[in-house]
Order: structure tokens, then sequence, then C-alpha cells
């Protein structure tokens, strides 16, 4: 069974078989033709190679990022006066998903050609060193190793598919990371979209570009919806309507009443009641 949707990724669920930092001698080889029944991500850091996968020929160097899926052939070599440096990773993966009170074992395509190419500095430089502590965390004999290299590969794979998305830029990316941390710190504060901008020294109007190209919603959209987030705990925790939108960084109870019934579809109180006769109903998955 398989399930659409670029948010599937952050579900999957990897088992890793080999991990490995290479550093390519003149005699390294993918003798082949070969197959395996495994998943294999390499990011190519230094040097070059030649890799043939299915009968097509790639030439790899710094920046790119091989990917064999289960049943593919390959085979390659390196140069002996550009040796290849790479870190390597083969693994194996489900897709569990919770649906209708039970778990649901799903199967979903990594959005990977056998050959890319990361043109992104920021990003390059990020997989970098993610790929290097996953390597170091896999080969050390830390108790819980598994799922702190999990944790490290998860990353990887998230930056991986949305770089794969339209328009990503890492640096982008990072940037209004930055002004969400900042707004779900400060967001009872009366933050304007001069102050969300001064967090990352940029204008207003680029700001709003950026975070539009990363999130879909405008900086102001994206506070006043982690102001509801939070007002929803505070209205089902018994908090009285008036000093919840105080708490959570509205101006006045019209303004907050007006823009939770245009979120939730819901006035405050109608939302409590019917919350509270049915728990199950208002479990949010927007964060």
């Amino acid at each position: 069974m398989r399930i659409p949707g670029e948010n599937s990724y952050i579900n999957i669920f990897p088992m890793f078989v080999y991990v490995a930092h290479r550093k390519c001698s003149i005699n390294w080889k993918l003798k082949g033709p070969t197959i395996y029944n495994r998943h294999n991500l390499v990011l190519v850091y230094k040097g070059k190679a030649e890799i043939n996968c299915n009968r097509q020929t790639f030439m790899v160097e710094p920046g790119s990022l091989i990917y064999f899926k289960p049943g593919d052939y390959r085979k390659g070599h390196t140069f002996k006066n550009d040796l290849m440096e790479c870190y390597t990773v083969e693994f194996y993966y489900t897709l569990p998903t919770f649906k209708n009170n039970k778990w649901e074992i799903h199967t979903l395509d990594l959005p990977f050609r056998p050959i890319e190419r990361i043109e992104d500095k920021f990003l390059f430089s990020r997989l970098v060193e993610l790929f290097s502590k996953f390597t170091k965390t896999y080969i050390s004999s830390y108790n819980n190793k598994s799922s702190r290299g999990r944790a490290l590969f998860m990353e990887i794979l998230y930056l991986l598919t949305q770089w794969k998305t339209e328009n990503y830029v890492y640096d982008n990316t990072q940037k209004v990371e930055q002004v969400i941390s900042y707004m779900t710190e400060y967001y009872t504060k009366r933050l304007k979209l001069q102050d969300l901008a001064d967090v990352i020294s940029v204008s207003p109007s680029y700001l709003g570009s950026i975070f539009k190209s990363v999130t879909g919603k405008s900086p102001i959209t994206y506070l006043i919806e982690i102001r509801l987030h939070k007002a929803k705990e505070l209205l089902l925790d018994g908090h009285p309507v008036s000093d919840v939108a105080e708490e959570v960084g509205f101006k006045d109870l019209f303004y907050f009443s007006k823009c939770f019934k245009k979120y939730e579809n819901l006035s405050p109180v109608q939302f409590r009641q019917i919350a509270n006769n049915d728990s199950d109903t208002f479990i949010d998955s927007r964060f």
C-alpha cells in the first residue's frame, strides 16, 4: 500500500545494514553488475568516480548524491589521480502510520534519481556535517547509538526530501526556522512584522517572501496559528476566555474571538464545549 504526500517521509522507520566513511583506494570498485535488495545513499564530498546504474553511466564528483534502490544493477570505480571520498549508508525502511485507531504499514518510494547534484552549498555543508556525525555515531559503542543514529539519518532524509521540492533553498529555510523559533518563545508579546524581520536582519518584504516560499503562509498568519494552538490548550484546561486572549498575545478579546472563529470555524466557547464532549475530535496535526 502506497500513500502520497511530501510530509509522509517524516514517518519512515529505517533499519541500517551498513554505514561507512569511505576513502577509496585505487583498488576500490563496485564489482558488477551486482544487485542488492536494500537502499543505498552515497554522498560524495571529494574526488571522482564513474558509476553505472542499470546500464547508464554517470560521472560523480563533490556534491553528488548517489541513490541505488533495491533491484538496481550497479558497478563503478574511482580514478587513481582523484580518489573518491564519500559517506555511504545501506538500509531498509518501513512506513508505519496510525490511522483509525490502529497501526498500518505502507510503502513509499524515495524521490531520488540514481545521481543527483546538490548545488546549494549551504545544504551540502550541512549534509556533510550530518553524515559525519551519523557515521561516527553508528561505529560508536553508545548504548543508544541506534536511536541517535536514526535521529541524524531522519534529519538527512528530511533535508533531502525537502530539497527535492520546488524552489527549496536551505539558507532561506534556516532563516525561517530562526523566526519561527523566536515566535514560539515570544508569541505572547505584541510582535509586528518588523520585529520578526529584525530577528534575521532582513526587510519585512524579504521575510514575507522567503517565509511564504518555505511554509506556504505569511509570518503573521503563522504567528496567529501558534497563538491559537496555545489558546486551545488553555481553553481545554479551563481558563476563562478573556484570560486566554491576553495570555497568548491578542490585543483584545474581540479580535481573539474573531481570529479563533476564522481559523477554527467555532467560537472559543463552542470549541471548549464540543472538545470536552469528544476530546479526540480536536487533535491538532498542524504542529
